[in-house]
């Protein structure tokens, strides 16, 4: 009889795409390898206090309150080709309850679904801890040279362009795949937009403009909100702001002005019905979110992008003609009028999101994972009748 595999899934939570797309990669192994033991981490719940205060907390104020000054750290570590974000050391006194856990749960496999994840496994690979298999999970469309280990044994990326990047860096070719950005089933299934609407109290047949702030960094949906709201446009402004309760009291004291209507919203489990209701999606471009908008065909507009991975999320989606890229909050909101305004060009942009979708992402990790060599990466069955079911939503 097979023996049942154990699978870590090893992220932090540096925001909330991460978590996600751990727990979707988490639950395509567990439907596809039913008698497998999957268990999710995340490092920095555990982690010392002296590990947060040195190495998460300067970040979460660089990105907050000097996002210059990170978009200058971070280039100036691609370009020194830093191996290493933090000393081992540090990690592991920081978060020892992770190599307790790999020593205790002794897994076959370690997927690392975010850069110090990565590191952690790879620590635990060389200092001996395990000898597990390491896939490492990159989540944004750019990657930097600290995810280049020799105990890393097959890398998931998001395109060719990150495939490029890690191959440039020194990791062997036949170790990388492209397999999308792995998102959650919801995404995948067909919501009722009529339903959706109701269940957030809108009764006619405006368009609903979908406000998301993402996990980390500058937010300034309030702002976006209040231009978005008061230009005499016909819409409903949805506001999403997850665990971050300063942007939600901020939002909270906003009042929308006629035709326009305001609802704010915490932590939202319908957001991929809310997705597939939403004509417009305005949003900080955080990898998942970026790959869960084009599931659903939702154009975007991208404001206050994170110097780094966001900010190449942002490019690479406009790219492919499927967003509009703003500088400020009030273009932010003036973009979005302007395609609400332009029935044309928002269905093209819904077409081309579609297009660039992955929907088979989770599943060909799953695959990478289990080590099934027959993968197929590059599926494009069903894309474009999705695309072209998602572009009708505006007919509501």
């Amino acid at each position: 009889m097979r023996k049942s595999p154990r699978i870590l899934v090893l992220t932090l939570s540096f925001g909330s795409g991460h978590v996600r797309a751990a727990q979707a990669v988490a639950r395509e192994l567990s439907r596809r390898e039913p008698r497998a033991d999957v268990r999710v981490c995340d490092a920095l719940e555990g982690s010392r206090l002296m590990f947060r205060a040195f190495y998460v907390w300067p970040y979460w104020a660089m990105v907050r309150y000097a996002p210059s000054l990170w978009g200058h750290f971070f280039a100036a570590r691609v370009a020194r080709g830093d191996t290493a974000t933090a000393p081992g050391w540090a990690f592991r006194r920081g978060c020892a309850h992770v190599f307790r856990l790999i020593e205790e749960f002794r897994p076959e496999t370690i997927v690392a679904c975010e850069v110090a994840a990565c590191e952690l496994a790879a620590l635990a690979k060389r200092e001996a801890v395990t000898g597990a298999r390491l896939v490492s999970v990159i989540t944004d469309h750019e990657a930097e040279p600290v995810w280049v280990k020799r105990e890393v044994d097959a890398y998931a990326v998001a395109d060719e362009g990150v495939r490029e990047q890690l191959r440039a860096w020194g990791a062997p070719p036949e170790r990388v795949t492209v397999c999308g950005i792995p998102t959650d089933t919801a995404f995948h299934e067909r919501h009722d937009a009529r339903e959706t609407r109701r269940r957030h109290g809108i009764h006619n047949d405006a368009p609903v403009v979908l406000l998301m702030g993402g996990g980390m960094g500058p937010t300034r949906m309030d702002v976006v909100a209040s231009y978005l709201c008061r230009a005499g446009t016909p819409l409903h402004a949805v506001a999403i702001t997850g665990r971050d309760r300063r942007a939600q009291r901020r939002l909270g004291r906003l009042k929308a002005e006629p035709p326009a209507t305001l609802r704010v919203l915490g932590w939202a489990e319908d957001v991929p019905a809310l997705m597939q209701a939403a004509s417009a999606l305005v949003t900080k471009p955080g990898g998942l979110t970026t790959a869960e908008a084009a599931l659903c065909a939702l154009p975007a507009v991208f404001f206050d992008a994170i110097p780094g991975p966001e900010r190449r999320n942002a490019e690479r989606v406009a790219e492919a003609g499927a967003a509009v890229i703003a500088d400020t909050p009030e273009a932010a909101a003036n973009a979005a009028h302007s395609l609400l305004r332009d029935k044309g060009a928002l269905r093209l942009m819904s077409e081309r999101a579609g297009q660039i979708s992955k929907p088979d992402a989770a599943a060909d990790i799953a695959r990478l994972v289990l080590n099934d060599h027959a993968m197929n990466a590059c599926k494009t069955g069903g894309v474009s009748a999705r695309a072209r079911a998602a572009a009708a939503r505006w007919a509501v």
